[in-house]
């Protein structure tokens, strides 16, 4: 289904989309029948491709022997791939969105706020997940003129650090950072790890396949996502009190697609 709802934008960005399964012809036209999917699925019905790019997960049996390790290839138009990504199980796959987050907008704004020291704006890559679905939270921070922030890794300075609070609704994945900065404190001749130009943070997270998630869905429930951003931010002569800011990210959950 979510692959379904992205084909427009990745259309409007140039892209295609084909999907490749070990399921028949007929199946897959039964599939795209019931679920007004547009885009090519195609058959590797015994599953001679998957094998041949070494794909075949040797551990499925019965029913689902012949499934691939699920898996996104992104080719250009020279058909040389230029990004692949891997999932560890087939329930749970990262959104197009979340994968493609680099290259493209995010399309859940969720919160802004703004203090003396920095410009904060959260958003997300999806505004419709089903269980399993890995979306991507983002919060872009933008330090004012003459601030930074600390990153991690820098000692006795509170790093910018994302907190989640208890949900039994989603899995909280490594975040991502950025690279920091070098900073020279000269009154100390310290060197410290800092941002002091815009920056994005990057949160994966995923929505569990659950009986009470699959109900969820299946009521199109809103799924509320809440955290709280910490930081300590200084400018070349003085250290400010560490600060705490709130974040909230709403998101629709839709039933799984099987």
């Amino acid at each position: 289904m979510q692959l379904q709802r992205s084909l427009p934008s990745l259309k409007a960005e140039g892209l295609g989309l084909v999907a490749i399964s070990y399921d028949s012809p007929a199946t897959l036209k039964a599939f795209a029948d019931a679920r007004g999917i547009t885009f090519p699925l195609l058959s590797d019905q015994g599953s001679a491709v998957i094998r041949r790019y070494g794909l075949l997960n040797k551990e499925a049996q019965g029913r689902t022997a012949g499934i691939p390790h699920p898996g996104t290839f992104v080719v250009d138009r020279r058909g040389r791939v230029v990004s692949r990504s891997f999932e560890a199980a087939y329930q749970e796959r990262a959104t197009v969105a979340s994968q493609l987050a680099s290259a493209r907008t995010p399309g859940v704004e969720a919160t802004t706020a703004e203090t003396e020291h920095v410009r904060i704006t959260a958003s997300a890559s999806d505004e419709v997940i089903a269980p399993g679905a890995r979306l991507s939270l983002f919060i872009d921070i933008e330090p004012k003129p003459r601030m930074h922030v600390y990153a991690p890794g820098q000692p006795t300075y509170l790093p910018v650090a994302i907190s989640f609070a208890a949900n039994d609704a989603i899995k909280v994945l490594p975040v991502i950072f950025p690279t920091p900065e070098t900073y020279i404190f000269k009154p100390l001749n310290e060197r410290q790890l800092v941002y002091s130009k815009p920056f994005r943070l990057t949160q994966p997270i995923t929505v569990p396949v659950t009986p009470a998630m699959r109900t969820r869905a299946a009521a199109g429930e809103l799924l509320e996502i809440a955290a709280t951003l910490d930081y300590q931010a200084c400018d070349d002569k003085v250290c400010y009190r560490p600060m705490k800011i709130p974040l909230k990210w709403t998101v629709k959950l839709e039933p799984l697609a099987r």
